[in-house]
């Protein structure tokens, strides 16, 4: 018994640290990802299965460019339907109906 109290802190320990480190989904800051919660085919207005800063900015007109940037996670100037419910599923996001 009084060898596995040790073993029993240290890996305590190791998990506590371990769980400890915030993670996110984004190298950038950003506003808060609920302000953004919309369905994917509502902002592609073109209907070609991207939405491009163009689209996504009159959906969200109070998005900054660099947050469409952070959403773009392959960085070809639009986001697809993976990208969109990526960037959601990490945020908590519900699908838009």
């Amino acid at each position: 018994m009084k060898k596995l109290l040790p073993i029993l802190f240290v890996a305590v320990f190791v998990l506590l640290i371990a769980c400890s480190g915030k993670t996110s989904y984004h190298k950038a800051s950003m506003p808060e990802p609920k302000s953004f919660n919309a369905h994917f085919g509502d902002m592609d207005t073109s209907g070609d299965d991207l939405v491009n800063y163009d689209e996504f900015k009159a959906h969200f007109s109070h998005a900054e460019p660099n947050v469409f940037k952070t959403i773009d996670l392959n960085k070809d100037n639009s986001l697809d339907h993976d990208e969109w419910h990526e960037f959601k599923e990490a945020h908590g996001l519900k699908e838009h109906d």
